[in-house]
Formats: structure tokens, C-alpha cells, sequence
């Protein structure tokens, strides 16, 4: 039977990461068995994500310290709660630290899998996780699969760069990424690329109950999900909470959304994150893998944006759900269309999306 690795962001105690590296993993064990997650995780990252970082690097990390200081019980928890997920849930090769391991230890696997989130955004604002090798910068000695990878904005940068990567690309023997944008970028540079959902909805309710926690909150809530705490996502949490006559919780640590007034619970890992989703009774959020767990568990909610334009990655699965009424200007919300939600009709298209990336999937690791 052939080795499958997969190459992604699977650490960072963050919500999204764990989750879609869970599914991702687990469909294709299903398919075909034998996969793991490439266990890549540098120092400079490692510093960063943790909830008391034990080496800052900037004035910015130090004030995040003392922000927290309040909240230590529970953020130590917290990153007990992600590292317990991590432990039991994935699959993982031995740790490695460096690019040269991972390319020494790239051999073997048959088959490597590059994906999903937004491992190809290669901006300065993710310096510390932003790294060459999740395109396979090195020479091709086996099967290269990429599925749903991301370019999240930095799409709109990424010509100044493309005689860099581009190659490594072409390498690739199936390609596929998550937005739409990506599509028309990579096929106007002479690659076939597939549009897939995010790994996430590979899964559907029924197997994140598997792993759900038991309900973290006794009595009605409203969740706030926001991790750049914005002002405008805030607001309307607040907005609801008095049309609705429900407290707010936020689960996301400061500094963000500091002196909001909104109570936070902060002891949530992966498994409780699915819980607070599941039984909360509205969900506020401008987070991507908040609107995707929203929506898998037919949860009223509205996907907050205040520019001009939503972000690329709700926008695009929105559109594929003909669901962007639940994507709101932070202006103009309205949540009396929220409630009138044809669920039916959601998981029909749901499966559709569904099957055409397992098609994928499938059709790829068999080639």
C-alpha cells in the first residue's frame, strides 16, 4: 500500500488549521488509507502560536503577554486542549523543525498532498508561517497532489512572484485550490487547476459530533467568532444580542476585541470549538471556518464584512452554496432573512460540492 503525507498548517492553535487537517487526513484514509500529516512545525512558528510566547520577538508579542495575563488558567488549557486534539485525532510523522528534514523525509512517502488552508499566502503578515517548501521546492521523486490550497489576498501579489513558484507548480501532477480567485489566476498562467471546497465540508455533521465536547455553556448564547476582533463584527454581535435578548460569548484571547464589553471564554480547543458552533443559538463571525461550521450545522448566523468587497474565501463559498445572503455588510445588517433558511435545499448543495471534490480526490490519488 502507498504512503500518502500531507503537507499543511495543522498547528497554530487555531480552529480552523486543526480541523481541516483532521479532514483532509481522515477522507483520505477513507479513500485509500495509509495517510499522515507531514509533522513540519519551525521554532519561529512554535514561539509565535503559543498562548504565552516564551520568546517574543516585538513590542506587539510583549503587550499580547500582559493582555493575557488575566486569562492565564484558561489559555494554559486552552493549548492543552489543542495539543490533546493534535495527539489523538492526527496521524503525524516525527517532528520536524526544519526544511532540510522535511525534503530528507519527503522520500517516504509515495504521495504527497499539499493542502488546504492558506499554506501558498506568502505575505508579510504571515511571515511566520509563510514558507517556500508547502509548494514542493524540491526535486520531484514522487506523486504531487495539491487539494484546496489557498492564496487567501495575497493572490493580488502573487505576479511579482510567479517565475519563483510557478515551476514548482508545474511539477504537480493534480492541482486544485479553494477560491476562485485562484482558479482564474493559475489558468491564466497555463495550469489546470480545480475548483475543491475546503476540507472541512468533506465532513458532515454527523462525524463532527464524533469528536464534539459536551455543550460548554449552560444557558442560551450567541457566539462571537472574530479573530481580528473588528469593531464592525462587534457591533453587530451587539445588535443581535439586544434583538435577541442573549448574552454574547467571545472565544478568540486579546489583545483582540479588548474593552468590548463582551464576556470571552477562552478554555475552547478544537473539539469544544465544534460544541460552542453546535449549540449556540446565533453565530456572529467574519471567520472563514466560523461561516463553514455555521453552516454545517444549520446554525443561524451571518459572515460579517465592512469594505467594499467580502473576503475571497466566504465569498467564493457562499456563492457555490447560493447562500450569500448569510454574508452581511456590517452597515446593513439584517437578520430576519437568517431565520427562513431552506436547510433541505443547503445539503443538496452541499453533497454536490461535496462529490465533485471527492471526485477529485479520488481520481487523483488513483492516477
Amino acid at each position: 500500500m502507498k504512503k500518502i503525507g500531507i503537507l499543511t498548517y495543522h498547528t497554530g492553535f487555531n480552529y480552523g488549521a486543526s480541523l481541516q487537517a483532521y479532514a483532509l487526513m481522515t477522507t483520505v484514509n477513507k479513500l485509500v488509507g495509509n495517510c499522515e500529516i507531514i509533522n513540519f512545525e519551525t521554532e519561529d512558528f512554535l514561539s509565535t502560536r503559543e498562548m504565552f510566547s516564551r520568546n517574543p520577538k516585538s513590542l506587539k508579542e510583549i503587550i499580547k503577554i500582559f493582555t493575557r495575563l488575566p486569562y492565564k488558567s484558561d489559555l494554559l488549557k486552552r493549548q492543552q486542549l489543542f495539543d490533546d486534539f493534535t495527539d489523538r485525532y492526527l496521524v503525524k510523522s516525527p517532528l520536524y523543525r526544519t526544511e532540510k528534514e522535511v525534503i530528507e523525509n519527503a522520500v517516504n512517502y509515495d504521495t504527497i498532498i499539499c493542502g488546504s488552508d492558506q499554506i501558498w499566502n506568502m505575505d508579510e503578515s504571515s511571515r511566520y508561517a509563510a514558507n517556500w517548501i508547502y509548494f514542493l521546492n524540491f526535486p520531484k521523486k514522487q506523486q504531487r497532489i495539491s487539494y484546496a490550497a489557498s492564496f487567501g489576498k495575497w493572490v493580488q501579489k502573487a505576479e511579482e512572484y510567479q517565475d519563483k513558484f510557478i515551476p514548482w507548480l508545474k511539477e504537480f501532477d493534480k492541482l486544485s485550490v479553494r477560491e476562485t480567485s485562484g482558479v482564474e489566476y493559475l489558468r491564466k498562467r497555463g495550469l489546470n487547476v480545480s475548483l475543491c471546497i475546503d476540507p472541512t465540508l468533506l465532513l458532515d455533521k454527523k462525524e463532527y459530533e464524533k469528536i464534539c465536547a459536551p455543550k460548554q455553556i449552560s444557558k442560551k448564547y450567541i457566539l462571537l467568532f472574530s479573530w481580528n476582533g473588528s469593531k464592525s463584527v462587534i457591533n453587530a454581535a451587539k445588535i443581535i444580542s439586544r434583538k435577541l435578548g442573549l448574552p454574547v460569548f467571545n472565544i478568540v484571547p486579546p489583545p483582540r476585541a479588548m474593552f468590548s464589553g463582551i464576556e470571552r471564554k477562552l478554555d475552547v480547543g478544537p473539539c469544544e470549538f465544534i460544541s460552542m458552533i453546535k449549540n449556540a443559538e446565533f453565530v456572529v463571525t467574519n471567520s472563514f471556518h466560523g461561516t463553514v461550521f455555521s453552516t454545517i450545522f444549520h446554525k443561524p448566523y451571518i459572515s460579517v464584512y465592512d469594505d467594499n468587497r467580502p473576503d475571497v474565501r466566504m465569498e467564493s463559498l457562499l456563492k457555490q452554496l447560493n447562500f450569500t445572503d448569510h454574508l452581511q455588510n456590517a452597515d446593513s445588517i439584517d437578520i430576519g432573512c437568517i431565520f427562513n433558511t431552506d436547510f433541505n435545499d443547503l445539503e443538496e448543495k452541499i453533497n454536490l460540492v461535496r462529490k465533485d471534490s471527492l471526485n477529485y480526490l479520488k481520481e487523483a490519488l488513483n492516477g
